[in-house]
């Protein structure tokens, strides 16, 4: 992918990967809130300030990871989608690892690696979403240069 595509697909990856974890999110927290009486709710606080920061970390984890990546052959292309959650699962594992080896934990209290190893997997659909929209904006991008 190259200019205007790249940043195009990278951008609405972003939106597409952030807003189908931060309106779940944000319901969930709403449904938990058990309707007190606030002036902002958590989920709002979470639309607000929590949105604009995802997407533009994620857009800039897409414009890298696109950018190193080839071409996509299919909206959902296998091998890039592999190569994207390989990139996720060692970014993934270094953070744990941090916070395994800061925390200085006990051999036997690993929960902090069962909640990443859980936390990588609910993350997969969201990639995957994300994927599958750049892949698909890149081709209506093409598309439109060639008619």
């Amino acid at each position: 992918m190259r200019s205007w595509s790249l940043v195009c697909a990278s951008f609405s990856a972003s939106l597409v990967s952030v807003f189908s974890f931060v309106i779940p999110f944000c319901l969930f927290l709403n449904f938990r809130q058990n309707h007190l009486i606030h002036v902002v709710s958590d989920g709002m606080e979470v639309m607000m300030y929590l949105t604009p920061i995802l997407i533009v970390l994620a857009f800039i984890f897409y414009l890298i990871v696109l950018v190193v990546l080839k071409l996509p052959m299919q909206i959902f292309d296998l091998l890039q989608f592999l190569k994207i959650s390989l990139v996720i699962l060692i970014a993934w594992t270094f953070l744990v690892a941090m916070i395994l080896f800061e925390d200085q934990v006990n051999q036997i209290d690993f929960s902090a690696l069962k909640i990443g190893i859980v936390m990588y997997f609910i993350m997969l659909p969201i990639l995957a979403l994300g994927c599958m929209s750049a892949n698909s904006c890149y081709f209506l991008m093409c598309k439109k240069q060639y008619v």
